[in-house]
């Protein structure tokens, strides 16, 4: 079995992770291949060569890198496969984690110690990772009727998101 590590190469600090199981003696080094640098940037031009049945999201915290790797993996894990988030008690992580709860194309196993959250992948067709269809997922679906039109206003910043007109009688159009 083969492990891809997609991490920063922190040799140089005193706590550095890449030391700790460079050094621990239950570290199989012949089946793990290290990929260093930012996930931002190595995930971007990192060309995929295979399915995987097991994906830890685990960089970057900070928005939208979680979502950024999420984009970059979820095309090619296997249908039965999982998908492993941590530290959703950061609400944008978290935030993310509730919308593939919500998604056909996941199955929420179970929540770790209320910090990680494992998904398994279903048999549901993968959403396009070039296209839109926005309207098609349940998340959006739940939250938004596709018989309302959905604008935003040109008001404060604030307002630009929270002011959505939900109210206005369907015009009988798809979403726009």
């Amino acid at each position: 079995m083969n492990h891809l590590v997609f991490t920063i190469d922190d040799r140089k600090l005193e706590n550095s992770s890449v030391n700790f199981y460079d050094q621990c003696s239950l570290t199989n080094k012949r089946s793990i291949t290290p990929i260093y640098g930012s996930t931002q940037s190595t995930l971007a031009s990192y060309r995929h060569t295979c399915k995987y049945n097991l994906v830890l999201l685990d960089g970057a915290h900070g928005w939208p890198f979680p979502e950024l790797e999420y984009y970059f993996f979820y095309p090619h894990i296997e249908t039965g496969g999982f998908l492993i988030i941590d530290d959703i008690r950061i609400p944008t992580i978290g935030r993310m984690a509730d919308v593939l709860a919500e998604d056909t194309m996941w199955e929420l196993v179970k929540i770790i110690g209320d910090n990680t959250a494992v998904f398994r992948r279903t048999a549901a067709e993968c959403f396009d990772p070039y296209a839109d269809g926005w309207w098609t997922q349940i998340y959006n679906r739940r939250r938004v009727s596709p018989r309302r039109d959905i604008y935003l206003n040109s008001g404060s910043v604030a307002d630009l998101v929270s002011d959505q007109r939900l109210d206005i009688a369907a015009l009988g159009s798809e979403p726009k």
